[in-house]
């Protein structure tokens, strides 16, 4: 068992915590140190400390860079959407679609402000102009919610930006256009 094997393990771990829902202490655990000490007994299980202090970043920041790359040179979409969570937080989450794939800008905890179109402009803006310097793309288009801010943010966004397709999403309207 190499150092090599562990860094590997430790990464298909922190993919099987995200990828799976679960909580971050499942590998404190003891059924799950007993099934590696069975079966895996090479393998050292990380602590939820290192799980979250160490390895989970590294994942990330290696995901990141990937992502980066892969979109660079390529003209891209910025996505919005805003949901409600479980925790009653309400989250807004900037995504770009370049080169046929997906990728998470960010996720903004935007439960203490107010959900106004001049806000949500501030943070396309923002967003728009991350994309650009970070992912390296260039922005084609921008596709938020169908609500009526969304839409006022929208139509700012194209006055102040006329080279660029303003676009609700597709889903939303499908969706609305259901409960009718």
């Amino acid at each position: 068992w190499t150092k090599e094997r562990q860094e590997l393990f430790d990464l298909m771990v922190a993919r099987l915590t995200v990828s799976a829902g679960f909580s971050l202490a499942w590998v404190d655990n003891p059924d799950w140190i007993d099934f590696c000490a069975e079966f895996i007994h090479r393998a050292k299980s990380p602590s939820r400390k290192t799980l979250t202090s160490r390895i989970i970043p590294k994942a990330v920041k290696r995901l990141r860079t990937a992502a980066e790359a892969s979109a660079r040179g390529h003209l891209a979409t910025v996505q919005a959407d805003g949901w409600t969570g479980l925790n009653k937080h309400h989250l807004l989450a900037f995504m770009i679609a370049s080169d046929g794939k997906i990728h998470t800008v960010r996720v903004d905890d935007t439960s203490n402000e107010r959900k106004t179109a001049d806000l949500l402009l501030v943070r396309l803006e923002a967003a728009i102009q991350e994309v650009e310097e970070r992912f390296g793309v260039k922005v084609a288009a921008v596709c938020t919610d169908a609500s009526g801010e969304c839409r006022k943010a929208r139509r700012e966004l194209l006055k102040r930006c006329p080279y660029l397709i303003v676009l609700d999403c597709y889903a939303h309207q499908v969706c609305c256009e259901d409960s009718l």
